[in-house]
């Protein structure tokens, strides 16, 4: 018998964040901010990369299917505040006017790991998805950004 247990992403990032949290102050501590900082951002694009493989084969690759990921995924249980600015075949436009990713984050006084644990995964989980898009953001809530500024487009 095994006890399915379905839980928010949100939920989810919540808990790594909580283990992470600890155990990234240790690293710190033990082998210095610059060495822990290396070691996170190869973890980190090493499980973004899976993650999208993971999530185009359940939403489906290409423009509709990265849609689905953040709408019904990411933006799930009010965890975003999602505004789609547009939409076609080659390009999806959406900016997150509130994160509770980052509020989560924020709360803690750590939006700096927040940002590398967190934020840092998008342009990476892109390439998993599906290597022909790309990801371009300038802003975003958890560096103190007024909104999360998201601009996938198919590779020229």
């Amino acid at each position: 018998m095994t006890d399915d247990i379905t839980i928010s992403h949100l939920e989810r990032r919540k808990i790594e964040g909580r283990v992470l949290i600890p155990f990234l102050a240790a690293c710190r501590e033990k082998f210095g901010d610059g060495p822990t900082r290396e070691l996170v951002a190869v973890a980190i694009r090493s499980l973004a990369v899976g993650d999208g493989a993971r999530w185009a084969e359940t939403f489906g690759n290409g423009i509709d299917g990265l849609r689905r990921v953040a709408e019904e995924l990411w933006a799930a249980g009010a965890a975003l505040d999602l505004e789609v600015i547009d939409q076609t075949t080659d390009h999806l436009s959406f900016n997150v006017r509130r994160c509770r990713y980052a509020e989560f984050y924020n709360e803690l006084g750590l939006a700096d790991l927040g940002t590398q644990i967190h934020c840092a995964r998008d342009h990476a989980m892109v390439e998993g998805f599906d290597d022909g898009l790309e990801l371009t953001r300038s802003q975003t809530i958890m560096a103190g950004g007024s909104c999360c500024d998201f601009r996938f487009r198919r590779k020229a």
